[in-house]
């Protein structure tokens, strides 16, 4: 009888490849909050008229694509999640004395990352060759911030005995009651929900020769926006109408430790205020960044009293 696995305990340990696609040991561990990696292998029917010697039924198929990849979803700390920010921005600096202040840019995506999936009370699948495709830092009043991010991996190991993870320390959440106001334009707002998404638009490259992808390479530019919601203020929808620019910030502090995330050079494409109701009017916004040559779209900077801005 199949032993029966339970999610308690789910967790996803990483480690930075210097070869893509060559896997590495797992050094940064974070309990996940969901993960949805897993290998999809696309086998059809060969092109030939060939049946069954008496039917109508084909006789041979062949393997015309072996994928990996997924979604992942974490809860974001002020620390030991540094690697994770790094692999979907792409650059990380660390500059001062603890408290070290890690800022994470926009740029050229790393090399990759393995990652293993430990599946709860089950096994673990290593996947190696990932890529951050797209990610998402989101919070809601009432809540915790997550990060959460679709990954393309060239492939995965067969699964195995369960890795037991080794947490770093410090694992403080980044919760709604850290939040600050949203600055924009010279005013402050207070905000109901916020996310911010960075898209990589990182696509597969399937070649002959191999069923797996080639190291995934951009399709498009990449992009950042961020969305959120707040009581109406006309002020945003004006600005919205005048096309009005400007670096878009909201922190998260909690005592000495903190995450900023800064728009650059951010305007609005959307600001939606619909009357639906006799209650209180949400408006919702969305602003996209925009790079002017220094400031790349977005930049993110965490402090906290790890010296490696891939450690924390």
């Amino acid at each position: 009888m199949a032993s029966i696995y339970h999610g308690r305990g789910a967790a996803l340990g990483i480690g930075e490849e210097s070869t893509w696609g060559t896997a590495v040991s797992r050094v940064n561990w974070r309990p996940a909050i969901s993960s949805n990696l897993l290998r999809t292998v696309e086998r059809v029917p060969r092109p030939n008229m060939r049946t069954g010697a008496a039917g109508a039924m084909r006789r041979n198929h062949y393997t015309q694509a072996d994928n990996a990849g997924g979604g992942v979803s974490i809860e974001l700390t002020y620390e030991n999640c540094g690697m994770w920010v790094k692999h979907l921005m792409g650059a990380a600096a660390t500059t001062g004395s603890s408290p070290y202040t890690h800022t994470y840019t926009l740029g050229t995506l790393p090399t990759g990352l393995t990652i293993e999936n430990v599946r709860g009370s089950g096994t673990s699948e290593v996947f190696e060759g990932c890529k951050v495709n797209s990610g998402s830092f989101s919070v809601s009043s009432g809540g915790v911030m997550s990060l959460d991010m679709d990954i393309i991996a060239e492939t995965s190991a067969t699964r195995g005995t369960a890795a037991t993870p080794s947490y770093g320390a410090g694992d403080t959440a980044v919760l709604h009651s850290h939040a600050g106001q949203l600055s924009f334009n010279s005013a402050n707002y207070d905000l109901v929900d916020m996310s911010v998404t960075v898209n990589n638009n990182l696509t597969r490259r399937q070649l002959l020769g191999s069923a797996v992808t080639k190291e995934p390479k951009r399709s498009d530019f990449q992009s950042v926006e961020m969305s959120v919601t707040l009581e109406v203020e006309d002020a945003l929808y004006q600005a919205l109408i005048a096309g009005t620019q400007g670096d878009a910030v909201i922190a998260f502090t909690s005592g000495s430790l903190s995450a900023t995330f800064t728009l650059s050079n951010a305007f609005l494409t959307e600001a939606s205020d619909p009357v639906t109701s006799a209650g209180i009017i949400s408006q919702s916004l969305t602003f996209v960044g925009e790079s002017d040559g220094s400031d790349e779209g977005l930049s993110i900077a965490i402090v906290n009293t790890n010296s490696s801005a891939t450690g924390g």
